[in-house]
């Protein structure tokens, strides 16, 4: 969000200033405008900003609204409104114009931020879902998008309107039964109902599509379900497949008779031109390596079935030397002889019978039966398990292959062992609740019905330590029987850094006291407790006397000490049962449970003196003015704290430096 231009419309100076040197801080460019006319020239001018400040009621001249809506007559630029009320005829009227919201004058660094940055993400967003929108609707495919339920068309593209030859007023009162005739109702919820149930998460069919003129084409459709503002719609994208066939079709008449020969053998077998090329070949033939288009001594024999001088000009050039002849061959002799020709031969240890037959004057078939192929495949187990052993050890989290009838660990990768604290053959052979006591039915369920399933557990290490993890267990199908794949993840850390995350939402940043917002739940959870139990409770509020003088006489920094040194004077004297918070600027305010007002008054007299004696490095001695009240039966938040600022008001009134409390509740 860094290097953004934010342009901020404010008719005061003081208040412009105030909030640029906010977003200067983080970063952000910014420019001011005094008026809504000069917001309007800066924008026609090409200056455009990523991100406008807009003042609701602006001085003279247009207000907020207006210079809103006539800067997006010439781009769409997000707008958040800075207003000092919330009235619903304010929030109203800023909803008509936005859809970026506002913030509050009074709000503190980090809600101004936050909301900018917000702002700047869903505009972001908005930018991006207009370029998705471009691209679903100039796709060349046909896509649509309908309701599952009644299968009436959300979206349809200009590629499937072209198509079909029908506009989009048309398509708007039809559903996918009017294009596609070999389906009813019926069968056409059949289709649907795998993806509907959640069994699958996209169906592809092939099936043929009606034009508006009558006509028919063949289409390959892909159906996925998504969730767009808690409404299940389904997406269809639709291929026309009307060249694709007619090629296929040319294609396949040619290939089919030679494809059912080579595919109904079921050893190796290769059809080789007389320049000893591979021209066509079966599956089997392509499992061992072998392409269309490559010599036979490189993909079915080996290299030193030809001279040393022809072997090393192939590997220097990937071609033969002319006139090269496979001396393993005896093509040549079949094609003479236009009679089969076989052999059986021991080539590098290994026992191959092989058989040419003629097919036509320049190719023959090449049948290969190699009797070693069991040696082979006993290695090739052998590598696929060291490859997962290599692949196992490589991944960054725990996993442990556990049979899910026994529950016995199998096999554990090193990041496994060295988490539990034990070598891999120690855990071998072990019961997975060894490891998972808590487990036990987490890994029962997954064993016997659903495919995967998570949660975060406890790990229990040989040591007797424990560590908290994420834990996913996967069930598996093999040959071997089902087995559960357990993958754990080390959660230390993120749960530290979620304790000092949750820590930062709820303090002030400058004095550590807590925040205004963590402070009103605090106090509601009190007002229910008292409802609840009769208990008194008290509430101070104090405010610093003249702090605007600190702050012009002896700078910022020094005006941040005195709040930093009046919330540590009040935390090392509070009880820890009490809630000190910043409320805004120089004002904080206490919640004291079970205190009646008379003893709040007292600590705040206490508080008074204590901090007009300190002296407070580079600034001096200050005062604070104290309003205390108490709960009264049938007070809300609203009325609670309006009655303690009553108070504040009272002490200022009276020369500050002073505690005024309320002793009696007001009458009803």
């Amino acid at each position: 969000m860094k290097d953004k231009k934010i342009l901020i419309v404010e008719d005061s100076k003081f208040q412009a200033k105030t909030i640029a040197n906010i977003l200067n801080k983080y970063g952000y460019t910014v420019e001011i405008a005094l008026t809504g006319e000069a917001a309007v020239e800066k924008v026609s001018g090409g200056w455009y900003p990523d991100l406008i400040l807009m003042d609701i009621e602006l001085g003279e001249g247009m207000d907020g609204v207006q210079t809103a809506l006539a800067i997006q007559q010439i781009s769409e630029l997000p707008v958040v409104f800075l207003t000092a009320h919330t009235e619903p005829a304010v929030v109203e009227k800023i909803r008509s114009v936005t859809a970026y919201g506002y913030v509050m004058k009074s709000a503190t660094e980090q809600v101004l931020i936050t909301i900018v940055e917000m702002a700047l993400r869903l505009y972001e967003a908005n930018v991006h879902a207009n370029m998705y929108w471009q691209i679903l609707e100039d796709s060349l495919n046909e896509i649509y998008i309908f309701n599952p339920e009644t299968l009436r068309f959300h979206v349809v593209n200009r590629g499937a309107r072209k198509n079909l030859g029908y506009t989009l007023e048309e398509l708007n009162t039809m559903t996918p039964l009017d294009l596609k005739p070999e389906f009813d109702l019926k069968s056409f919820r059949a289709l649907l109902e795998p993806l509907l149930s959640g069994k699958e998460e996209q169906i592809v069919f092939y099936t043929v599509h009606r034009r508006k003129d009558g006509s028919l084409y063949p289409v390959e459709v892909h159906l996925q379900l998504f969730d767009y503002r808690g409404e299940k719609l389904c997406l269809a994208l639709v291929i026309d497949l009307t060249e694709r066939k007619a090629l296929e079709e040319e294609n396949r008449r040619k290939e089919e008779q030679l494809r059912l020969m080579l595919e109904a053998l079921p050893n190796p077998t290769y059809l080789i031109n007389r320049e000893r090329q591979i021209i066509a070949l079966n599956q089997v033939a392509k499992e061992r390596g072998a392409v269309v288009g490559d010599y036979c001594w490189h993909s079915i024999h080996h290299l030193k079935t030809i001279s040393p001088v022809e072997r090393q000009f192939f590997e220097n050039t990937g071609k033969p030397l002319p006139g090269t002849k496979c001396y393993f061959c005896r093509a040549d002799e079949a094609l003479n002889r236009k009679q089969k020709e076989n052999c059986e031969v021991n080539l590098d240890g290994l026992f191959w019978n092989i058989w040419w037959v003629p097919i036509d004057e320049n190719t023959y078939l090449h049948y290969v039966i190699d009797v070693t192929k069991y040696k082979k495949m006993e290695e090739e187990i052998r590598e696929q398990k060291e490859f997962l052993r290599l692949i196992l050890d490589s991944m960054p989290a725990g996993v442990m292959v556990v049979d899910a009838k026994t529950f016995r660990i199998e096999n554990v990768n090193l990041e496994a062992a060295a988490m539990i604290g034990a070598s891999p053959e120690e855990i071998i052979g072990k019961s997975c609740f060894e490891i998972f006591p808590e487990s036990k039915g987490l890994c029962l369920i997954t064993a016997v019905g659903q495919e995967m399933d998570w949660a975060e557990r406890i790990l229990h290490r040989m040591d007797g330590s424990q560590l908290p993890v994420l834990k996913i267990v996967k069930r598996l199908r093999t040959k071997s029987g089902e087995k559960l794949i357990e993958t754990f993840i080390d959660l230390t850390e993120r749960k530290k850094l979620e304790e000092q995350l949750y820590r930062l939402s709820i303090t002030d940043y400058l004095t550590q006291a807590y925040n205004r917002r963590y402070f009103t739940e605090m106090l509601e959870r009190e007002i229910e407790r008292a409802k609840r139990t009769k208990m008194p409770f008290a509430l101070i509020m104090l405010d610093i006397d003249h702090f605007k003088n600190v702050n012009d006489r002896f700078g910022h920094a020094a005006g941040d000490l005195v709040l930093k040194t009046l919330a540590n004077l009040i935390k090392n004297r509070i009880r820890q049962t009490d809630c000190l918070a910043r409320w805004g600027g120089e004002e904080f305010v206490i919640l004291l449970p079970n205190t009646p007002v008379e003893k709040a008054a007292g600590l705040a007299e206490e508080l008074r003196e204590q901090l007009s004696m300190l002296e407070i490095p580079g600034v001096g001695r200050v005062t604070a003015s104290f309003g205390v009240t108490g709960y009264c039966p049938g007070d809300t938040l609203d009325t609670l704290l309006m009655r303690a600022d009553q108070m504040l008001y009272t002490a200022k009134a009276s020369g500050r430096n002073c505690v005024r409390f309320s002793e009696k509740c007001p009458e009803k």
